[in-house]
């Protein structure tokens, strides 16, 4: 067989070379050898500075396909990508430009996303992270230098003098000795506050003491209020069937009240002549006066004077001044009750209250524009002072109240613990809900604690049954007894009518 020529084994040589250096160059320069398959999507940018027309895309690292087409469609950058068939990605795909290196040419990143919806054919991915403007960059750097330059040049203007300095110093000096004093007073104050703190946790033992040694009686207590509770409406009811009956009562016997205090005039002028008449000595009266008999008719009037004065010894009077704080509203309520007490079993209850929410009045306007009408509400609240008037019987350490409480019909207990250091009350009251917003009656819950003995903490659960005003109260307050009152009100004269 004849055997190749020089020149065809040259020819030969040459081709495979140039194959060789062909593919060399392509693989080198990202071109594709053969266009590969794929589907379109497309993405627009607001600048794409450094890419263009084959350029590359890359996913997780990996070739996923290249940019075919890149149009300028109303300021933006439209490009049109033809992703690789194996590649899936979906509708919550993030598309930036990434550089390879630090000075390596620039590529398009996608992340696929982890959305279950596949991004179709034509379809657009919404989600671009827009390329930094390394110019404007560079431009807001150089702003921001200048800004610096002038805000130390300030400074040193400011701090640069010899007076500032001086200034510095003594203030660094004074912010020593302040620091000292601070240490020196917390050293001192030591022992104190660890007294203070420990007399703290010894009032909270003995407060839950209390409560575990009591917790049968606070038991039989809250069943009695209840059963109270219950009995409630009926008591009412009977409550006000008395008022009407006093009140019709009162307007039959007007006209022989208004004759009656007539005759008591009548009477009165009489009884003052006969009394300057006996003081002349005229008349039987008047020679009785004068009569050595006298004495032992002013010894049974002592007599009578005595048991007087015991009556009035016994008598007690009581004024208490309270506070308390109203978390719901955010508003203080003031108290001022009078305790009238002739005896330790009973006693009376006179009281002025200053009420945060003594008024609410609600406004409603209604406006119509295009024939869209619109209701607004406006609450207007108003303080107000409202008066008690309570009585009470006490039966060894249960209190019950029944009276007039905040202007309105109201019943009350108190449980009394300690030797009536610690009393547990409950009052309800405003049953026919005259208050704003009330659906149901006024329910109040609290505890009464003696630090001294004139000096008292509060607190407890204000109108517990009605949603809107419900909320906890903490207060406090003064209480001492007043023996001029008691004499005053032992001084008023007492009179029989038959």
């Amino acid at each position: 067989m004849r055997g190749f020529s020089t020149e065809l084994k040259v020819g030969i040589f040459a081709l495979i070379v140039l194959a060789v250096l062909s593919y060399m160059t392509f693989k080198v320069s990202g071109k594709e050898w053969l266009r590969k398959e794929g589907y379109p999507v497309y993405v627009y940018f607001s600048n794409i500075s450094g890419l263009d027309e084959k350029t590359k895309i890359k996913v997780a690292g990996v070739d996923a396909g290249i940019i075919e087409k890149i149009v300028l469609e109303r300021n933006r950058v439209k490009l049109r990508l033809r992703i690789y068939p194996e590649i899936r990605l979906y509708r919550d795909a993030v598309a930036s430009i990434k550089t390879s290196g630090l000075l390596g040419d620039r590529y398009l990143e996608i992340k696929p996303g982890m959305d279950q919806i596949v991004l179709k054919e034509g379809e657009t991915i919404q989600n671009v992270h827009e390329p930094v403007d390394i110019d404007d960059m560079i431009y807001k750097l150089a702003g921001i230098s200048d800004s610096i330059q002038n805000l130390t040049e300030n400074i040193n203007d400011v701090l640069g003098t010899e007076e500032t300095k001086n200034a510095l110093k003594k203030t660094a000096a004074n912010l020593a000795d302040l620091t000292g004093n601070l240490n020196t007073a917390i050293t001192a104050n030591d022992r104190r506050l660890k007294e203070t703190l420990e007399g703290i946790n010894t009032l909270t033992a003995s407060i839950n003491k209390l409560v575990e040694d009591n917790s049968n009686e606070i038991t039989d207590t809250v069943s009695n209020l209840r059963d109270l509770s219950a009995e409630a409406p009926e008591m009412i009811k009977e409550l006000k069937a008395a008022s009407e009956e006093l009140k019709s009562l009162l307007e039959e016997n007007r006209p022989k009240i208004a004759r009656l205090m007539e005759k008591t005039d009548k009477t009165m002028s009489s009884v003052q002549k006969v009394a300057e008449k006996i003081e002349k000595g005229e008349g039987t009266i008047g020679k009785l006066v004068s009569d050595e008999r006298l004495y032992e008719s002013v010894s049974k009037a002592a007599s009578g004077i005595e048991d007087t004065l015991a009556r009035i010894e016994r008598f007690r009077t009581f004024v208490t001044f309270k506070g308390e704080y109203l978390t719901r509203t955010g508003d203080g309520k003031g108290y001022f009750d009078l305790t009238l007490k002739p005896r330790p079993d009973k006693y009376y209850i006179l009281g002025v209250v200053d009420d945060p929410l003594g008024s609410v009045t609600t406004t409603k306007t209604v406006t119509s524009v295009n024939g869209v009408t619109t209701v607004e509400e406006e609450e207007l609240i108003e303080r107000k002072i409202e008066f008690s008037l309570q009585f009470a019987k006490r039966f060894k350490d249960l209190a019950l109240r029944i009276g007039l409480k905040e202007n309105t019909i109201g019943l009350g207990a108190d449980q009394f613990f300690m030797n009536d250091r610690l009393k547990v009350s409950a009052d309800i009251w405003d049953f026919d809900n005259e208050e704003e917003g009330a659906g149901k009656p006024h329910l109040k819950l609290y505890m009464d604690y003696y630090l001294f003995k004139n000096l008292f903490i509060s607190g407890g659960v204000d109108n517990l049954l009605n949603s809107r005003w419900r909320g906890i109260y903490l207060g406090g307050g003064i209480t001492f007894e007043d023996e001029d009152l008691k004499y005053l009100f032992g001084s008023l004269p007492s009179v029989s009518v038959r």
